[in-house]
């Protein structure tokens, strides 16, 4: 039998997860994505799940997969396969490993999603060809995946990188693990969200000071976008309000409330980042995540920002720079798991 030729990467997300086939140059073959919201039973958001894996298998056969690579935002145990916690998708001790494998017949390797976009990006992005790095994913968090000498790095119980809570922000922003302060609460997403929802409670503005955008852009409906619940999730999911996209899509028209809270985003990301460069020197830092496309007004001045305040050794030898691979970052790198020595081993 000819050997595994193709991976198979899951990247879980708290809006959406994508399914994907992976060559060995790290191209994306054939892809899937679906919300993990959908029906109202997490069950069924799960049998969906085994469903979209199922087609997307379809047509190669089975003996082509090496093991499937699963990136998570929470906390996994990699020896049982059991996602232990979640906190945007509130998943508990949930047994995903064994499940996937019962359906598929493949092992699995459960990582978290920023190991997973560091492992990514230094086999085929913006890491090849260094030993170490670290990659920043910047979206509904923000945390640090960090390879080391050529190896994932994981630290105690698979826990180190959590950069998102580093106390770097202003204490008037709550961070959804209770703290105050967090970089997550002032930098990610969400974080942006709290900014933009402070800034316009200082100024005493309405929240439909939105729905006046000029006609000849219907379509971005901003202000169902700022101020709307996420379609197919449950009412305490989220808070109502607005979202990150909608704050950068309403920066871009020239809005000065939106713009000073990106700006706040940025000094806070700025701090942290400086911080994780000046602790491990990493060849490379590198900005993954669902904002880094956001590249003039959020990853540029975050770039220059962090070279502004780092220590002169940092500037001089770290170098900063964007995802090669963009949000495929950590379907790309949990698919080939199988390279790490820690799991696979196939190098």
């Amino acid at each position: 039998m000819p050997a595994p030729d193709l991976g198979l990467g899951i990247d879980v997300g708290a809006s959406k997860i994508q399914l994907g086939v992976i060559d060995a140059e790290g191209a994306v073959l054939r892809r899937a994505h679906l919300s993990p919201w959908h029906y109202s039973k997490m069950e069924d958001n799960l049998a969906n799940l085994m469903d979209r894996l199922d087609g997307l298998m379809g047509g190669y056969e089975r003996h082509r997969f090496h093991d499937i690579g699963v990136g998570l935002p929470g906390t996994v145990d990699s020896v049982t396969g059991v996602v232990s916690y979640t906190p945007n998708l509130r998943w508990f001790d949930l047994p995903l490993g064994p499940m996937l494998t019962e359906r598929t017949g493949l092992g699995v390797h459960l990582v978290q999603d920023t190991a997973a976009a560091a492992w990514g990006e230094y086999l085929y992005g913006a890491g090849q060809g260094l030993k170490n790095i670290a990659c920043i994913t910047i979206g509904s968090g923000v945390a640090c995946g960090m390879v080391i000498g050529g190896e994932l790095y994981g630290g105690a119980r698979h826990t180190a990188g959590e950069i998102g809570h580093l106390r770097v922000a202003d204490e008037s922003l709550v961070c959804g693990c209770g703290g105050r302060g967090c970089l997550e609460a002032g930098g990610s997403g969400l974080g942006l969200v709290k900014i933009f929802e402070r800034n316009a409670k200082a100024l005493g503005v309405e929240p439909r000071r939105f729905q006046d955008w000029p006609e000849e852009h219907p379509d971005e409906q901003l202000d169902q976008q700022l101020y709307r619940q996420p379609e197919g999730q449950p009412k305490d999911r989220f808070n109502q309000g607005p979202n990150a996209h909608a704050i950068f899509e309403a920066a871009k028209r020239g809005d000065d409330l939106c713009l000073k809270s990106i700006a706040e985003m940025v000094e806070n990301l700025a701090l942290g980042l400086s911080v994780v460069a000046t602790t491990l020197a990493p060849d490379a830092l590198i900005l993954s995540g669902g904002l880094s496309r956001e590249r003039e007004l959020l990853i540029e001045p975050l770039m220059e920002r962090t070279r502004a305040i780092s220590y002169h050794t940092v500037v001089e030898n770290v170098r900063l720079a964007p995802a090669a691979l963009g949000a495929d970052a950590p379907l790309v790198g949990a698919a080939a798991l199988y390279l790490s020595s820690e799991y696979g081993g196939a190098r």
